[in-house]
């Protein structure tokens, strides 16, 4: 059997045209089929920094570049095709492994115009060389971002190789697998709020402005707070009335809000209001600018 090895941290531009190159032969081929290995922590897996490595059936080792060369000689559905033209689009897909815009505007521009009356890149039909390319653009997120934003012939083409090979989705999703795992495992950590704080003698603070009705953003802000503050003994929720604004404000709200916490099942340990607290940071004000702090 032969087997392909691929680093999964690798710049996806370079390891994803291999990967889909050994991927169309087990789909097209009936001959010895391709194992192919993803590395999940590893950026190459050849001895000069290279992120693929074949193996054939007598034991002969390959890398980089050469493999997908080396895959065409062993696989005849990879054969398909004016041998030196698709041989030309193998070697011109390196440009567009560049992760800078600056750098593969240019490729990019040459495929656009190529692809001008043509759905293939070579022939009238799918050969390696659409493989090849179609995973250098995708593996790489600057010319995959910039093709879904300006649409054109690339997008066209793009979107019929995907379409009529359903195999591929499967093979860019196993070389992305750890990335996204370790995205979730990141988000989940993130949303998580014991993150070792004391959650003693909390104290949260709910401040509605009494000028109008409580409306859904109300609610959720409340409910948040009351379980915080309550979730475990001796917590304090205080509902403070942001009553600055006099011109607008009105007690019917006051009211009603208070009214429609109860309603939710919150019920405030404490109601305050900023006006309460106008003299203190009129003091406090006054301090900071005779600091020389304001």
């Amino acid at each position: 059997m032969v087997s392909l090895t691929a680093a999964c941290k690798a710049n996806h531009a370079v390891v994803l045209p291999g990967l889909l190159a050994a991927g169309y032969a087990n789909q097209a081929d009936s001959g010895v089929p391709v194992s192919i290995t993803y590395e999940e922590d590893v950026e190459f897996v050849g001895p000069d920094k290279e992120p693929l490595k074949l193996i054939t059936e007598d034991g002969e080792l390959r890398y980089g570049n050469f493999i997908i060369h080396r895959l065409r000689d062993n696989f005849s559905s990879l054969q398909v095709g004016n041998k030196d033209q698709v041989s030309e689009w193998i070697t011109r897909s390196l440009d567009l492994t560049a992760l800078d815009f600056k750098s593969i505007e240019h490729p990019l521009n040459e495929l656009e115009s190529h692809l001008t009356l043509r759905s293939f890149i070579v022939g009238y039909s799918l050969t390696l060389a659409d493989i090849i390319v179609w995973g250098s653009v995708r593996g790489n997120k600057v010319s995959f971002s910039t093709i879904k934003k300006r649409g054109g012939n690339i997008l066209r083409w793009f979107s019929l190789i995907e379409t009529e090979n359903p195999w591929i989705h499967q093979i860019v999703l196993d070389l992305e697998a750890p990335f996204r795992k370790k995205r979730a495992a990141g988000s989940a950590t993130g949303a998580s709020y014991e993150i070792g704080l004391n959650t003693e003698n909390i104290v949260t603070r709910f401040p509605p402005e009494p000028s109008g009705y409580l409306h859904i953003g109300h609610a959720k802000a409340a409910l948040l707070n009351d379980f915080f503050a309550h979730k475990q003994p001796g917590g304090t929720m205080i509902c403070r009335f942001d009553d600055t604004n006099p011109s607008k404000e009105n007690a019917e709200f006051q009211d009603s809000i208070l009214h429609d916490l109860e309603l939710l099942g919150i019920t405030p340990d404490k109601v305050t209001y900023s006006s309460d607290y106008f003299d203190l940071m009129f003091d406090l004000c006054t301090k900071l600018v005779s600091n020389g702090k304001a």
